[in-house]
């Protein structure tokens, strides 16, 4: 995954980084039994930021069947991507490719927390599950006034 910023005033991290989800079997994919792996998404401002918005951009495309699946480069593998504001208590689908704007919008504090997000190993309706290793990557872009 990667973390880009439009502006070169404020700082951008993620924890973790990078994802692994090990090994994940076709009966977990066809039983819907695979486990979601969250990310903290960060932001340290050498001075207060407003109008914040965030966009998801999978480097593999999108599967046509849901806005919220990103493709991985594996026909029929796919990660389903959600989101919860820094003062929410659950995830809910995010559309991918899309800006959006979290619950804080504005920064007076050197460093916050602006959200998390979470992917879930999903199967791609209507193609067919391909084996082998996923090596793809995910751009979060924020923008800021």
């Amino acid at each position: 995954m990667n973390a880009e910023l439009t502006v070169n005033t404020c700082a951008l991290s993620l924890s973790p980084a990078n994802l692994n989800f090990q090994q994940v079997s076709f009966s977990q994919f066809e039983n819907s039994a695979t486990t979601a792996q969250t990310v903290d998404l960060n932001i340290s401002c050498s001075w207060p930021a407003t109008g914040i918005s965030l966009k998801f951009s999978p480097a593999a495309g999108v599967a046509a069947s849901s806005t919220s699946l990103m493709k991985t480069g594996l026909s029929g593998v796919g990660l389903a991507l959600s989101w919860k504001n820094a003062t929410g208590t659950d995830f809910t689908p995010l559309e991918l490719n899309k800006s959006f704007a979290p619950a804080s919008t504005a920064l007076s504090k050197n460093s916050e927390t602006l959200g998390q997000f979470q992917l879930l190993p999903k199967q791609i309706p209507g193609e067919t599950l391909q084996a082998g290793n996923v090596n793809t990557s995910l751009t979060v872009e924020v923008t800021y006034d």
